[in-house]
């Protein structure tokens, strides 16, 4: 009986049915996310159909200008369809039923939509797009299904079967490779087709055929994740752990209750794993292909707050809204439970964690604030050769009061054609030289998965922060070793000690990528201004050598400077600080004090064999003192390192 995935026509303990949606939406957030859902049903009556044309406020004007279904598109045209057919079926107006076939009778015209497949993606038979169609029109359909004639109904099952679920089972006879590779494409395309299958049930003779073909692969794809809930690609890709989690939120309404996957591993282990790696007031962790200022992906966490009971996941849900091209109103609307109460962070979740598996990610911040923090600071080790990720093990990033300040610079301004291929470090986002690291006469780091970085010390607390210690020697060529040492005292300060030996001279050089074009005196001092934020910093050799400091900036060049449809990309022309010297070892320190707008801003100055500023009342030192590194506040506020 329809409809039966993700809302019932019948009471089904566990379950969310259509009159227990219907009392919900009377009150708090689910009437507020009903409001909206209502008002964009109301809408979608007086505008047009989305076309591959259609420009949208966060689509790429190349896309719209090629005609391509690219994600931006794609994902409105089906939510436009979920948000009518579920305004539909609570409000049993057969007005917003209209609008959603509309819009579905407009995906499946050839000439208007001529196929569901990203023109980049003419590898394969069907890909993302399709998967995320054929998903968002079947259950649509399964939500439409009391308002429709049979013969409409006969209309959309036909049309999903011809322009998704064909193209679908094509790619599964050539074997496609995504198919047996544990990624996105996975659950997307064959998670996506799985949920179709689910929605359109016995209306479809194949139904079960596709809910087989994935209910193993989206089980083992599980084993994906850390023993922490680390994601095995970049941190702005494990948004898409909501794909498996739509999925087998999907699959216990399937088989009518039983099992709930959700409040099993690793779902609640990655979701608090996600939340360390949120930057107030509402970005995450750039390392690796991600788009600068790109907000949380937090819709699923109503799903999961609601599987686990767990007021965390409520309050990250409530606090930091996904971005637009990532929400889903219907979703959420059936996912949320007000019977879960929020629980803020603080006291409740450790202020700085180490993750080891895969891409080694480090996270410390001097508190839970939403909104602004003092400090923060995002690390990893690693090795650069994950899902999306770049030659950036060991990368530090630093944040001040909501404000970017020592930055990663994500992906370019659009994808080139062989930026997954050969020629991936020939941009200087996925390069060792686009990073905040060493590098040695400018070479490539290591690029496999067994030359990775190992986390070899990591020590936390919530009033001190924390302090962590980075192998990076297997991710370089030609060195004996290389190591990296992090101090972040709470609540504003953080060093860095890199230290390197080689086994002859080479040009070192080190790099610090800024928000700003702030450039090094001859001393290494320099300030980065953000908003009224500033950061003081020095970088000091502690070595043998007379070190070049110097401010530069990065450039696409020819051929590599185009995107994958052939246009040209706008230069950046992104900033950083470096210094450099030619030797066979090397021991840099650099300091950073973060000031917050309006304040005094003071220089780390030589006192007593280290370095001192004054910051907010307090005398701050550091630096290298017999063979250990530290920064104190006070004897009783202090980070200390052993360099044996």
């Amino acid at each position: 009986m329809h409809p039966h995935i993700l809302v019932t026509q019948n009471e089904t303990p566990g379950l969310r049915s259509l009159a227990h949606l219907r009392q919900s939406i009377s009150h708090g957030h689910a009437q507020a996310l009903w409001q909206r859902l209502h008002q964009r049903a109301e809408a979608h009556l007086h505008t047009p159909p989305l076309l591959p044309t259609t420009p949208l406020p966060d689509r790429d004007p190349d896309l719209t200008r090629h005609a391509n279904p690219d994600y931006v598109i794609v994902q409105a045209a089906g939510e436009r369809v979920m948000e009518s057919a579920l305004a539909a079926l609570i409000t049993e107006d057969r007005r917003y039923a209209e609008a959603a076939l509309e819009q579905m009778q407009v995906l499946f015209d050839e000439k208007q939509w001529p196929e569901w497949r990203d023109q980049a993606h003419h590898m394969v038979t069907a890909d993302l797009r399709t998967g995320q169609l054929s998903q968002a029109l079947a259950l649509a359909y399964d939500w439409l299904h009391p308002l429709l004639s049979t013969a409409e109904r006969s209309i959309l099952v036909a049309g999903i079967d011809r322009c998704g679920i064909q193209r679908y089972l094509k790619s599964v006879a050539e074997d496609a490779w995504w198919l047996h590779k544990k990624n996105n494409w996975q659950t997307c395309v064959v998670g996506g087709l799985g949920v179709a299958g689910m929605a359109l049930g016995s209306d479809h003779p194949r139904a079960q055929e596709l809910v087989d073909l994935s209910l193993d692969r989206m089980r083992a794809y599980l084993s994906i994740y850390g023993p922490k809930g680390e994601f095995n690609e970049n941190v702005s890709y494990a948004g898409s752990t909501r794909l498996p989690l739509i999925y087998f939120a999907a699959h216990r309404y399937w088989v009518s209750g039983g099992e709930n996957l959700l409040a099993q591993p690793p779902f609640p282990q990655t979701g608090r794993w996600y939340m360390h790696f949120t930057a107030p007031p509402g970005r995450m962790a750039e390392f690796g292909d991600s788009h600068l200022e790109a907000a949380p992906i937090a819709s699923h966490y109503a799903a999961l707050a609601a599987a686990t009971g767990d007021g965390l996941f409520q309050w990250y849900y409530l606090t930091y809204p996904s971005r637009d091209d990532a929400i889903s109103l219907p979703l959420e609307l059936l996912w949320y439970d007000d019977r879960v109460d929020p629980v803020f962070p603080e006291e409740h979740l450790p202020r700085g964690a180490a993750f080891p598996a895969h891409s080694g990610c480090i996270s410390s911040r001097a508190n839970w604030d939403a909104k602004v923090t003092p400090s923060l600071v995002f690390s990893k080790a690693g090795h650069g050769a994950e899902g999306h990720g770049n030659h950036d093990a060991g990368q530090v990033c630093i944040d001040g009061y909501g404000q970017r300040l020592i930055v990663d610079l994500g992906s370019p301004p659009m994808y080139p054609a062989d930026f997954f291929g050969a020629n991936r470090y020939q941009y200087y986002n996925t390069s060792v030289l686009g990073h905040n690291l060493l590098s040695f006469d400018g070479e490539e780091m290591l690029g496999s998965v067994e030359d990775r970085a190992e986390i070899t010390e990591a020590r936390f607390n919530d009033f001190r922060g924390g302090c962590w210690a980075l192998d990076l020697t297997g991710c370089y060529a030609g060195v004996k070793k290389v190591t990296r040492r992090v101090i972040h005292l709470l609540p504003d300060v953080i060093g860095v000690l890199d230290e390197a030996e080689l086994h002859e001279e080479r040009e070192i050089a080190l790099r610090w990528h800024t928000a700003d074009r702030s450039a090094p005196d001859a001393e290494g001092a320099f300030v980065v201004d953000n908003n009224g934020v500033q950061l003081v910093a020095r970088i000091l050799c502690l070595s043998d050598g007379d070190p070049v400091y110097q401010r530069a900036e990065h450039a696409y060049a020819a051929p590599f400077n185009q995107g994958r449809l052939g246009d040209e990309m706008s230069q950046r022309n992104e900033s950083y600080v470096t210094v450099s010297l030619r030797a066979r070892t090397c021991r840099w320190l650099t300091l950073f004090a973060v000031y917050p707008p309006g304040a005094t801003t003071g220089r780390w100055t030589e006192e007593n064999g280290g370095w001192a500023i004054d910051l907010d009342k307090r005398r701050l030192r550091g630096g290298v003192f017999d063979g250990r590194f530290a920064v104190i506040a006070s004897p009783l506020h202090a980070w200390v390192m052993d360099l044996s």
